[in-house]
Protein backbone atom coordinates (compact mmCIF):
# COMPACT_ATOMS: atom_id res chain seq x y z
CA UNK A 1 0.00 0.00 0.00
CA UNK A 2 1.30 3.60 -0.85
CA UNK A 3 1.08 6.82 1.74
CA UNK A 4 1.21 10.58 -0.47
CA UNK A 5 2.73 13.16 2.35
CA UNK A 6 2.48 16.92 1.00
CA UNK A 7 5.55 18.44 2.56
CA UNK A 8 6.00 21.13 -0.04
CA UNK A 9 4.28 24.50 1.56
CA UNK A 10 6.40 26.96 2.80
CA UNK A 11 3.67 27.36 6.15
CA UNK A 12 3.82 31.11 6.14
CA UNK A 13 1.69 31.36 9.67
CA UNK A 14 4.30 29.52 11.32
CA UNK A 15 7.18 32.47 11.00
CA UNK A 16 10.17 32.80 12.05
CA UNK A 17 9.88 28.82 13.16
CA UNK A 18 9.61 28.26 9.01
CA UNK A 19 12.21 31.03 7.93
CA UNK A 20 15.14 28.43 7.98
CA UNK A 21 13.33 25.27 8.55
CA UNK A 22 10.36 23.79 6.35
CA UNK A 23 7.35 23.45 8.35
CA UNK A 24 7.41 19.41 8.35
CA UNK A 25 10.48 19.51 10.23
CA UNK A 26 9.30 21.24 13.16
CA UNK A 27 9.12 19.44 16.31
CA UNK A 28 6.28 18.58 18.59
CA UNK A 29 6.72 16.67 21.62
CA UNK A 30 10.59 16.19 20.28
CA UNK A 31 9.76 14.68 17.24
CA UNK A 32 9.35 15.80 13.43
CA UNK A 33 6.33 16.06 11.99
CA UNK A 34 7.55 14.00 9.52
CA UNK A 35 8.46 11.55 12.42
CA UNK A 36 4.47 11.45 13.37
CA UNK A 37 4.10 10.35 10.02
CA UNK A 38 6.05 7.83 9.01
CA UNK A 39 6.32 5.89 12.51
CA UNK A 40 2.31 5.79 12.60
CA UNK A 41 2.35 4.19 9.46
CA UNK A 42 1.36 -0.05 9.25
CA UNK A 43 3.71 -2.03 7.59
CA UNK A 44 1.68 -2.31 4.94
CA UNK A 45 2.45 0.53 3.82
CA UNK A 46 5.77 0.87 2.42
CA UNK A 47 5.79 2.72 -0.51
CA UNK A 48 5.59 6.09 0.57
CA UNK A 49 5.48 9.37 -1.96
CA UNK A 50 6.90 12.82 -0.38
CA UNK A 51 5.83 15.82 -2.27
CA UNK A 52 8.65 18.47 -1.35
CA UNK A 53 8.95 22.18 -2.38
CA UNK A 54 9.84 25.03 0.47
CA UNK A 55 13.68 23.51 2.01
CA UNK A 56 13.14 20.55 0.25
CA UNK A 57 16.66 19.21 -0.01
CA UNK A 58 16.63 19.51 4.18
CA UNK A 59 13.58 16.70 3.96
CA UNK A 60 15.56 15.03 1.59
CA UNK A 61 18.04 14.94 3.87
CA UNK A 62 16.65 14.37 7.10
CA UNK A 63 14.86 11.35 5.81
CA UNK A 64 18.16 9.79 4.63
CA UNK A 65 18.20 6.41 5.14
CA UNK A 66 16.30 6.33 8.85
CA UNK A 67 13.35 4.54 7.36
CA UNK A 68 15.24 2.09 4.68
CA UNK A 69 12.97 -0.34 5.35
CA UNK A 70 10.33 1.81 3.28
CA UNK A 71 10.64 3.05 0.00
CA UNK A 72 10.31 6.37 -0.39
CA UNK A 73 10.21 8.87 -3.79
CA UNK A 74 9.97 12.55 -3.88
CA UNK A 75 8.22 14.34 -5.84
CA UNK A 76 9.26 18.42 -5.96
CA UNK A 77 6.73 21.18 -6.62
CA UNK A 78 7.88 23.62 -7.85
CA UNK A 79 5.11 26.67 -7.47
CA UNK A 80 3.10 26.55 -4.34
CA UNK A 81 0.24 26.03 -5.92
CA UNK A 82 -1.75 23.97 -2.90
CA UNK A 83 -2.40 20.87 -1.71
CA UNK A 84 -4.64 19.68 -5.02
CA UNK A 85 -1.92 20.71 -6.84
CA UNK A 86 1.01 18.96 -5.35
CA UNK A 87 -1.27 15.69 -4.96
CA UNK A 88 -1.82 15.99 -8.92
CA UNK A 89 1.77 15.40 -9.58
CA UNK A 90 1.89 12.19 -7.84
CA UNK A 91 -0.69 10.80 -10.01
CA UNK A 92 1.60 8.57 -12.43
CA UNK A 93 2.63 6.35 -9.47
CA UNK A 94 -0.88 4.87 -9.28
CA UNK A 95 -2.64 1.88 -11.20
CA UNK A 96 -6.56 2.52 -11.38
CA UNK A 97 -8.61 2.20 -8.46
CA UNK A 98 -5.31 1.95 -6.36
CA UNK A 99 -6.12 2.76 -2.44
CA UNK A 100 -3.68 4.78 -0.57
CA UNK A 101 -3.56 7.19 2.06
CA UNK A 102 -2.49 10.95 1.79
CA UNK A 103 -1.00 13.06 4.70
CA UNK A 104 -0.36 16.63 5.41
CA UNK A 105 3.12 17.05 6.26
CA UNK A 106 2.30 19.13 9.09
CA UNK A 107 0.19 16.27 10.73
CA UNK A 108 0.91 14.40 13.92
CA UNK A 109 -1.09 11.39 13.50
CA UNK A 110 -0.78 8.25 15.70
CA UNK A 111 -0.90 4.29 14.73
CA UNK A 112 -4.28 4.05 16.38
CA UNK A 113 -6.09 6.88 14.12
CA UNK A 114 -4.02 5.46 10.89
CA UNK A 115 -5.86 1.99 12.08
CA UNK A 116 -9.39 3.25 12.59
CA UNK A 117 -9.05 4.84 9.11
CA UNK A 118 -7.91 1.20 7.62
CA UNK A 119 -11.28 0.30 9.29
CA UNK A 120 -12.99 1.86 6.11
CA UNK A 121 -12.90 1.23 2.34
CA UNK A 122 -12.88 5.35 2.17
CA UNK A 123 -12.10 7.47 5.28
CA UNK A 124 -11.01 10.72 6.11
CA UNK A 125 -10.03 11.57 9.85
CA UNK A 126 -11.60 14.50 11.22
CA UNK A 127 -11.58 16.81 14.55
CA UNK A 128 -13.70 18.51 17.12
CA UNK A 129 -12.94 22.25 16.66
CA UNK A 130 -13.58 24.76 19.41
CA UNK A 131 -12.93 28.04 17.18
CA UNK A 132 -15.08 27.83 14.29
CA UNK A 133 -12.87 30.56 11.97
CA UNK A 134 -9.81 28.66 12.26
CA UNK A 135 -8.13 28.01 8.57
CA UNK A 136 -8.82 24.83 8.26
CA UNK A 137 -11.52 22.77 5.26
CA UNK A 138 -15.20 21.91 7.55
CA UNK A 139 -16.69 18.95 6.76
CA UNK A 140 -20.53 17.83 6.77
CA UNK A 141 -21.08 14.70 8.26
CA UNK A 142 -24.60 12.98 8.19
CA UNK A 143 -26.21 10.21 9.50
CA UNK A 144 -23.86 6.63 10.21
CA UNK A 145 -20.91 9.23 10.35
CA UNK A 146 -21.02 9.83 6.08
CA UNK A 147 -19.06 12.87 5.15
CA UNK A 148 -21.41 14.57 2.33
CA UNK A 149 -19.47 18.02 2.00
CA UNK A 150 -16.58 19.96 3.01
CA UNK A 151 -15.95 23.92 3.08
CA UNK A 152 -12.47 25.21 3.07
CA UNK A 153 -11.43 28.31 5.34
CA UNK A 154 -15.53 29.23 5.34
CA UNK A 155 -15.26 32.89 6.12
CA UNK A 156 -18.66 32.20 9.12
CA UNK A 157 -19.17 29.53 11.31
CA UNK A 158 -20.83 26.74 9.44
CA UNK A 159 -22.54 23.14 10.82
CA UNK A 160 -21.10 21.96 14.18
CA UNK A 161 -17.11 22.85 13.60
CA UNK A 162 -15.38 19.75 12.75
CA UNK A 163 -12.82 20.12 10.44
CA UNK A 164 -10.99 17.82 8.03
CA UNK A 165 -7.88 16.52 9.05
CA UNK A 166 -5.08 15.55 7.66
CA UNK A 167 -5.44 12.18 7.25
CA UNK A 168 -7.54 10.39 3.97
CA UNK A 169 -8.09 7.49 2.85
CA UNK A 170 -9.45 7.02 -0.88
CA UNK A 171 -8.36 5.63 -3.88
CA UNK A 172 -6.88 6.91 -7.48
CA UNK A 173 -10.71 8.21 -8.49
CA UNK A 174 -9.15 11.19 -6.81
CA UNK A 175 -7.53 12.14 -9.69
CA UNK A 176 -10.31 11.98 -11.73
CA UNK A 177 -11.30 15.63 -10.02
CA UNK A 178 -9.74 18.64 -11.01
CA UNK A 179 -9.04 21.12 -8.10
CA UNK A 180 -10.59 24.44 -8.07
CA UNK A 181 -9.30 27.92 -7.14
CA UNK A 182 -10.09 28.62 -3.91
CA UNK A 183 -10.43 32.90 -2.71
CA UNK A 184 -6.67 32.62 -1.57
CA UNK A 185 -5.43 31.54 -5.05
CA UNK A 186 -4.20 28.33 -4.27
CA UNK A 187 -5.75 24.75 -5.51
CA UNK A 188 -7.00 22.85 -2.50
CA UNK A 189 -7.86 19.14 -1.71
CA UNK A 190 -10.50 19.74 -0.37
CA UNK A 191 -12.08 20.98 -3.32
CA UNK A 192 -11.10 17.54 -4.98
CA UNK A 193 -12.63 15.10 -2.19
CA UNK A 194 -15.80 17.74 -2.36
CA UNK A 195 -16.42 15.73 -5.89
CA UNK A 196 -14.84 12.12 -4.49
CA UNK A 197 -17.92 12.86 -1.62
CA UNK A 198 -19.91 12.83 -3.91
CA UNK A 199 -19.14 9.17 -5.60
CA UNK A 200 -17.73 7.43 -2.50
CA UNK A 201 -19.03 6.75 0.65
CA UNK A 202 -16.03 8.62 3.18
CA UNK A 203 -16.45 7.56 6.93
CA UNK A 204 -15.80 10.25 9.13
CA UNK A 205 -13.21 8.91 11.86
CA UNK A 206 -12.53 11.21 14.72
CA UNK A 207 -8.96 12.04 15.41
CA UNK A 208 -8.37 14.27 18.94
CA UNK A 209 -9.88 17.40 19.65
CA UNK A 210 -8.35 20.92 18.66
CA UNK A 211 -5.24 19.63 17.37
CA UNK A 212 -3.85 21.80 14.74
CA UNK A 213 -0.77 23.69 13.55
CA UNK A 214 -1.14 27.06 12.02
CA UNK A 215 0.70 29.18 14.47
CA UNK A 216 3.96 29.26 16.74
CA UNK A 217 1.34 29.24 19.82
CA UNK A 218 -0.14 26.02 18.21
CA UNK A 219 3.24 24.41 18.70
CA UNK A 220 3.51 25.69 21.87
CA UNK A 221 -0.13 24.50 22.96
CA UNK A 222 -0.03 21.10 21.87
CA UNK A 223 3.29 20.00 22.92
CA UNK A 224 1.76 17.50 25.47
CA UNK A 225 -1.32 16.72 23.34
CA UNK A 226 -0.20 14.28 20.45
Amino acid sequence: MKAVVLAAGRGLRMSPLTDTIPKPLLKVDGKTFLDHILESLPSSVNEIIIVIGYRGEQIKKYIGEKYGFKHIFYVVQSEQKGTGHALLLTKPFFKERERFFIIYGDEPPTGKEIEECLEHQYSWMCREVTNPLIPVGVVKIEKNNIITEVIERPLKPVWPCISGGGVFLVDSDIFNYAPSKHRTGEYYLTSMMNEFLKHHKVYATMGRKDLYFNSKDDIDKNQNNT
